[in-house]
């Protein structure tokens, strides 16, 4: 069912909705919410003052504040239409499984990446790596990925956008700091200047949204399909990048390259410095945490560094599972 809905559906409207999305250069998410603001305090001050104002003019703020704004809310995957959200396409690990990956293996799996990074990483050739070309490089690698499997296809991703005010605070407040959007289907990754991140966070943020972009909306299923991609493309750039993004969840200390160190200190330092001028988004972070509202790195996959080992570890154990599948050609 899950599938002839994407295929018959979910697909062809993704598609639909990508084409357009991708050729327009500014953030329609962006924009939408600040149309959708800006028509619901008209339509609240229309309420407050309803002798005084038109009755066509209430409307239509009612219909670009509040109801668009629900229906942007809705979009984000509480109805079939809004690009096949996760209860319609079938998650990754609960279609192929797990493994059972004993910790010993696990391991000696995360120090052979570990030993693979640090004897083969370059810092030329990361440099040379652009996020564009990491886009379309991996957009054709999910394809493969997703062929592999036997699961049906998902749209072509041609670009994304800058993210603007508004998605950039609750970006940074949420822990959210990239999305896609399945309401227009828009990519979008937080500016540099607003938040300084190492090169390689950015290079796989870009294949992370494309695997949302292509019908999956659980975290888990689109680091699944991450990790899937990078690891099958035959650049060594990109093996880099895969070994990264690997040996990030695993809850270890690692011995990172030692440019790859100082890269790290040098945007933790930026970071600090960017922070002192953002007190609202700092601000509204703090009380993000008191409640418990930030992001958690659980359904990415990530392990913390106390945590006893699962064998059935959502992340680890499919990506062990579904590798031998997608092995490079």
């Amino acid at each position: 069912m899950f599938d002839l809905y994407w295929r018959v559906i979910g697909l062809p409207l993704s598609r639909f909705k990508g084409s357009i999305t991708d050729s327009i250069p500014f953030s329609l998410v962006e924009t939408a919410l600040w149309v959708g603001s800006v028509a619901t305090a008209f339509w609240i001050y229309a309420l407050i003052r309803r002798h005084k104002t038109s009755p066509l003019l209430k409307k239509i703020s009612f219909l670009l504040g509040p109801v668009f704004l629900l229906a942007l809310g809705l979009g984000q995957g509480a109805f079939p239409l809004s690009l096949a959200p996760s209860a319609w396409r079938s998650s990754i690990t609960k279609e192929f499984g797990t493994d059972s990956l004993g910790e010993a293996e696990f391991k000696a799996w995360v120090h052979g990446r570990e030993d693979s990074l640090r004897s083969l990483f370059e810092w030329g050739a990361y440099q040379s790596l652009t996020e564009r070309e990491a886009l379309a490089t991996c957009d054709h690698s999910l394809d493969t990925v997703l062929s592999d499997l036997g699961l049906p296809p998902g749209r072509n991703v041609h670009a994304f956008k800058s993210m603007g005010p508004i998605t950039t605070t609750f970006g940074l407040v949420y822990g959210g700091p990239a999305f896609h959007d399945p309401f227009f289907g828009e990519l979008a990754i937080v500016h540099r200047s607003d938040l300084p991140t190492s090169r390689h966070w950015r290079l796989i943020a870009a294949c992370h949204e494309a695997a949302h972009a292509k019908g999956f909306t659980r975290e888990m299923d689109a680091e699944i399909l991450t990790q899937l991609a990078l690891s099958r493309i035959s650049d060594p750039r990109f093996q880099r990048l895969a070994d990264i993004h690997f040996l990030e969840k695993a809850g270890f200390k690692i011995r990172w390259p030692d440019s790859l160190i100082a890269e790290g200190k040098r945007m933790r330092e930026l970071r600090k410095e960017t922070e002192k001028h953002q007190p609202v988004i700092s601000f509204l972070r703090r009380w993000a945490e008191k409640w418990n509202l930030r992001n958690s790195g659980g359904k990415y996959g990530d392990r913390e560094a106390k945590e006893a080992w699962n064998p059935r570890q959502p992340f680890y154990a499919t990506v062990h599972r579904l590798q031998p599948l997608v092995e490079k050609k």
